[in-house]
């Protein structure tokens, strides 16, 4: 009986200490730059012993750099403030006690709720959603088999179209390529969701009218599902894959496309927490398939936008350098900015628009790729929502997803705009 019990008590130590987050003790800090030699500071800010996480890059003077400290590198980031005259604002202590254990919460909602939009739901949910869409609207919706995760979960490219034989331009969304990042995937849902409900999508100059969109809601199943097993692994930001001799595990899919791969702002090191770009371009087969995604579609494809967070950020090519911009780039500013007005007049946050290079250079970005290599002529980056980090409230959901939604009906009017009205008079000219 003694032996139970002890073998009771350790297992409920065991267990308690496995419910308790590593962040806990972590502090959310906020370094704000004010001069541009104060920005210099942030962008060069380092820990060489790899303790520190990067929650946000600084996209500029008078943008943060927000990181996640623990306990031991406190006064490392102390003494780095100071030297430096940066004003440091410790945003939140104890930044794990902030995040929602998804594993406990889980199968009650499964069994008592239904899908919903405004959930953050499993991987799971999301293919029986997209099934489900496939299977009501079978004329409508048709789904693609891309191949699986290094885990093993099936990805399936989602293609929304009134005319599927008509070679309309392609408008291509992707999501969650980073695990910790839940508003992403649910903003492609909610996308999927409007396109095949709305009936606004389907009349003359609708979202659907001579436009088709291509939606892949989850790029990284293996590392969201990663974030979703507990508060200890809610901050994971890689895939799930294992290269080579390395005890550590992922790369930053947002790092490993094979355009300028790996010249600028990644990581060599595979226990890099934050942007290991992997052992070569294209090692993980998530990112094959989105390239695949691209390179087969790319004669019609006019749009590719790749939904991320957080920090309210709509940014286009170059991502791999801020010394230069594309000869197009006042063509893709315009049109970022246009979206941005469409959210703001819906009663959502504007963007703030620039190019990725600006804000930081990182090379092996999706964005980069689809431009410089797919040919795609519109190629952005969206980061949803600020305030919040990266746990944004579920119960938020609901109001800034349908402010977003707006931004896509703006991308939707302008490809169709500049492209459709080409391809009505190519087939003018067919016909002559």
């Amino acid at each position: 009986m003694a032996y139970f019990i002890l073998v009771f008590v350790a297992f409920g130590f065991i267990s308690q200490i496995d419910c308790n987050s590593h962040y806990d003790n972590y502090t959310l800090i906020r370094l704000h730059p004010s001069t541009v030699d104060h920005q210099k500071s942030v962008t060069e800010f380092s820990d060489p012993s790899g303790e520190i996480e990067i929650m946000k890059e600084s996209r500029g003077v008078n943008d943060t750099l927000d990181i996640l400290v623990p306990p031991g590198k406190m006064k490392f980031v102390h003494d780095y403030a100071n030297t430096n005259g940066l004003k440091l604002e410790e945003k939140q202590p104890n930044y794990g006690r902030t995040l929602q254990d998804v594993s406990e919460r889980l199968p009650r909602r499964r069994i008592l709720d239904r899908f919903s939009v405004f959930h953050y739901n499993s991987y799971d949910n999301m293919q029986e959603f997209i099934e489900g869409k496939a299977q009501r609207y079978p004329a409508l919706v048709q789904l693609q088999e891309l191949g699986k995760s290094y885990q093993g979960r099936k990805m399936r490219l989602v293609k929304i179209s009134t005319r599927p034989n008509a070679k309309n331009p392609i408008i291509f969304v992707d999501a969650g390529v980073h695990g910790r990042e839940w508003v992403a995937p649910a903003m492609a849902l909610y996308l999927i969701h409007r396109l095949t409900v709305d009936p606004t999508a389907f009349v003359k100059g609708g979202e659907l009218d001579g436009v088709d969109w291509y939606i892949l809601p989850l790029v990284n199943p293996d590392g969201y599902e990663y974030t979703r097993s507990s508060r200890s692994n809610r901050m994971w930001r890689k895939t799930r894959s294992k290269h080579g001799a390395s005890h550590c595990y992922g790369v930053d899919g947002n790092r490993n496309y094979g355009f300028k791969w790996a010249v600028s702002g990644v990581s060599n090191d595979p226990c890099h927490k934050e942007t290991y770009a992997g052992p070569k371009p294209f090692s993980e087969p998530e990112t094959q398939m989105v390239r695949n995604v691209m390179m087969d579609n790319a004669k019609r494809m006019k749009l590719y936008v790749s939904l991320h967070s957080y920090g309210q950020y709509l940014v286009y090519p170059w991502g791999y350098t801020g010394d230069f911009l594309p000869k197009q780039w006042k063509k893709l500013d315009d049109m970022a900015r246009s979206v941005s007005n469409a959210v703001e007049r819906a009663g959502g946050r504007p963007f703030k628009v620039l190019s990725a290079g600006k804000w930081y250079p990182a090379a092996g970005g999706s964005d980069d790729y689809a431009f410089g290599a797919a040919g795609v002529p519109y190629s952005y980056t969206m980061e949803l929502t600020e305030g919040h980090e990266f746990a944004f409230p579920e119960e938020l959901l609901e109001t800034v997803l349908p402010q977003f939604y707006e931004g896509f009906k703006e991308f939707g009017a302008r490809i169709k705009a500049e492209f459709g009205r080409q391809r009505k008079k190519r087939e003018i000219m067919d016909t002559q």
